[in-house]
């Protein structure tokens, strides 16, 4: 053994070797409260401060044991007193502190106190685990002493359950590579435009340039987006690819077209992340392992079952219920834990993009060079500026004051007394609409006292049912807005809703997340945004944070302009003010198309109140010429959605009703004779409210297009992309209806797709 790295292959850091080879007992997520980031940072801080002046903080340490280089630094170390330290911070009582979070910390110290024994040549150490309460300050602190034996007999066999897991890895990685080289395109030939996107990617992952692409629907973008990229990852220095979408659907293609690239022998590892409220098979139990027997030992099954889930090519929701059921073990966290050690990865845009997200977190833990593919790209600029924004609403806070214990009653009616002071100010009375000069101050002091005074509650009190209640919805609520704050630039505004009495709603309110995105799109090793609607592309490049020497491409259509016949008319205005007069000649238009040319049609509307309004007008009508009419509802569940869906793949002369920008207006293939054509009765510009108006001021003095960019560049794109529902493939025909007089304006007009022929 030797600090050097010489003939090394492996290398690893303290903190992630401990997290893989030390855990142990059942999965706890019961909430446990811990400081922030800050506040362990000034808590490690004032810990040193009250050091005597030789002791060093920040030691680096390295050693070299086989083939694995181990890494890391020591909080502190007192030469004079033969003592490594080890800080922890924490909140509430220590006592309350879990057995198995302390033998982690014991864990991590003793492999320094090893490191540091044979890097010094010394016999014996002595090792602490220094706790620092972060509220009073107060250090206790656990001394024990230990020899380099007791050291290494406790800490080798660590270092060798994870190079045994590694060598696991390297076999596999040596085999991938060749599998990389002899995959083949899945069909004889590549489509024009599918061969230009591919290329493109390709040259992406190859110069880390970001790339930005439109594909009209039939390009076929996902193929056209992985077969590169993977192949990129033998000859290139991207390693990973995340393909991120905001859509199930997307999820789902992404995953067929994997399989249809894989065999189940495959040497490729891919991995589908699900949101715990889909994955989880208990959702009746408590998520720890006193409560869920998925739970139940979780640390001591997960050797096993990472072993069984590793062999796997294709870890789908599928697959690891499958696991799940075998080792019983959660799936949900199994595929978290999976996460580390897949080359793709298919999951929703936030697990790159929010807040701290786990595939950002695992990015720079490990230093990989992953290539984003983000799905319908278009999605990100209003996910985007709802992942970075928090909204607290009074109407909770009430809610918790019901629901609190008597210990948490006098934070919370602070918080309502600085808060209905607020709404008695001048400059907020009798308006439903305010911004802010600033977040109020005195209520984010508020919060911050009432989640101490919570968090101390709960150390307290473990078990207490207040963890059940409105209580603790409203305390993750107070985090969230907190954590924001945080985040605040000049791209955000504070604003405050009045227009309902005791439902008062304060928001920090991110409207441009171009900086934030940026951020987290620079730890990647390139990204490749794509959608069938990325126009005009300056738009998403200056809303994504996407670099001015990036590449942009528009691909032709696959399509011939024969295929689709699209239609205008002039004398319908859709506007809320017409909408009544516009229901009439609307039947007509419809009436006359669906009796033509009969076949499944879908119409899209503003709103539910305008779509019921001409189905009540329609319906009649449609009946009568033999036409079963579905129209969407409110709150529908998958299974409502997917049997929406099916009724046109499985049933003639189908007339169906939806809302322009929702569920059916984008993400779902209807190809051949499960769609004829589409009636799109809406310009499709969001509301009209004091929120919008607010941002398309604030848009308009930034990049002096403020109804472009709030309200007219985000209502095409849905129109597009509804429109785009009727021809998905080389064989279909059919038409569209843009019934809104103002699609005929020369800048609506230069959105619209150029294959369309219409300009």
């Amino acid at each position: 053994m030797s600090a050097g790295e010489s003939n090394c292959i492996y290398k690893v850091g303290v903190k992630t070797l401990i997290e893989f080879s030390a855990k142990s007992g059942s999965l706890d997520r019961r909430f446990t409260p811990a400081p922030s980031g800050q506040e362990g940072i000034a808590g490690h801080q004032q810990v040193v401060k009250n050091r005597p002046s030789h002791f060093v903080s920040e030691y680096s340490l390295s050693l070299q044991f086989e083939n694995l280089l181990l890494r890391g630094r020591v909080d502190g170390l007192d030469p004079e007193a033969n003592t490594i330290e080890e800080i922890k911070t924490y909140h509430g009582e220590l006592d309350l502190l879990p057995e198995n979070h302390k033998s982690l910390h014991w864990a991590q110290v003793k492999l320094y106190g090893w490191m540091y024994c044979l890097q010094e040549n010394i016999e014996n150490i002595n090792l602490s685990v220094v706790y620092y309460h972060i509220n009073s300050r107060v250090e206790t602190k656990q001394t024990k002493a230990y020899s380099r034996q007791q050291l290494q007999e406790f800490c080798e066999p660590l270092l060798k359950r994870y190079i045994q897991w590694q060598q696991i890895i390297q076999q596999r990685q040596l085999k991938l590579n060749q599998w990389i080289s002899d995959l083949t395109f899945p069909y004889p030939e590549f489509r024009d435009s599918q061969r230009l996107m591919a290329e493109a990617v390709y040259k992406s992952a190859a110069t880390g340039k970001t790339l930005l692409v439109e594909a009209p629907t039939g390009t076929g973008k996902t193929l056209a987006s992985l077969f590169p990229s993977i192949k990129a990852i033998s000859n290139t220095p991207a390693d990973k690819i995340f393909y991120l979408t905001s859509k199930t659907t997307g999820k789902h293609l992404a995953l067929d077209t994997l399989k249809l690239l894989s065999e189940p022998s495959s040497a490729i590892r891919i991995l589908e992340l699900t949101a715990i409220e889909k994955a989880c098979h208990e959702p009746e139990l408590f998520c720890h392992g006193e409560s869920c027997p998925l739970a139940r030992g979780f640390y001591t099954k997960l050797d096993q079952a990472r072993l069984d889930a590793y062999e796997r090519t294709v870890l789908d929701k599928q697959a690891l219920d499958e696991l799940a059921l075998k080792h019983q073990i959660c799936p949900f966290y199994l595929s978290l834990e999976m996460s580390r050690w897949v080359d793709v990865i298919v999951a929703d845009i936030n697990y790159y993009f929010d807040g701290s997200p786990l595939l950002l977190n695992l990015t720079k833990q490990f230093e990989w060079k992953p290539v984003l593919l983000i799905d319908e790209s278009h999605n990100l600029i209003d996910r985007g500026s709802s992942m970075y924004s928090a909204g607290i609403n009074r109407a909770d806070l009430l809610a918790a004051k019901r629901s609190s214990p008597p210990a948490l009653a006098k934070p919370l009616n602070k918080i309502n007394k600085l808060w209905l002071d607020l709404l008695k100010h001048e400059d907020y009375k009798n308006k439903s609409f305010s911004v802010l000069p600033e977040p109020p101050e005195k209520l984010s002091q508020a919060f911050t006292t009432f989640i101490n005074a919570y968090t101390q509650f709960l150390q307290k009190n473990p078990q207490h049912s207040v963890q059940h209640s409105a209580t603790q919805h409203w305390f993750f609520a107070v985090v969230n807005y907190l954590n924001k704050l945080d985040m605040l630039g000049d791209d955000y505004a504070a604003d405050l809703l009045t227009e309902h009495p005791r439902q008062e709603e304060i928001t920090l309110r991110n409207l441009i997340p171009a900086r934030l995105l940026k951020e987290r799109l620079e730890s990647a090793h390139c990204a490749c945004f794509f959608s069938a609607t990325l126009q005009p592309a300056h738009y998403y490049q200056t809303m994504l944070g996407i670099e001015d020497n990036s590449v942009c491409m528009e691909l032709p259509s696959p399509f011939d302009t024969e295929q689709l016949a699209v239609n205008f008319s002039n004398q319908i205005s859709t506007r809320y003010k017409d909408r009544s007069s516009a229901i009439a000649p609307m039947s007509d238009v419809v009436f006359n198309q669906v009796t033509s040319a009969p076949g499944n049609y879908l119409a899209f509307f503003s709103s539910y109140e305008f779509l019921h309004q001409v189905l009540e007008k329609l319906s009649p009508l449609l009946i009568e010429s033999g036409y079963q009419i579905i129209n969407q509802q409110r709150n529908m569940t998958e299974q409502n959605r997917a049997d929406f869906i099916n009724t046109f793949r499985t049933e003639n002369n189908v007339f169906g009703f939806a809302v322009l920008g929702g569920v059916f207006s984008e993400g779902i293939d209807l190809p051949g004779d499960a769609l004829t054509g589409t009636f799109i009765a809406t310009l499709g510009l969001p509301q009209f409210n004091p929120v919008n108006e607010f941002k398309k001021q604030f848009l308009q003095e930034k990049f002096g297009q403020g109804y472009q960019f709030t309200y007219l560049y985000p209502g095409i794109q849905k129109v597009v992309q509804a429109a785009g529902r009727v021809i998905r493939t080389q064989s279909d025909k059919g038409s569209v209806w843009l019934l809104d007089d103002r699609f005929n304006q020369p800048e609506v007009k230069r959105l619209l797709p150029r294959w369309w022929n219409i300009h």
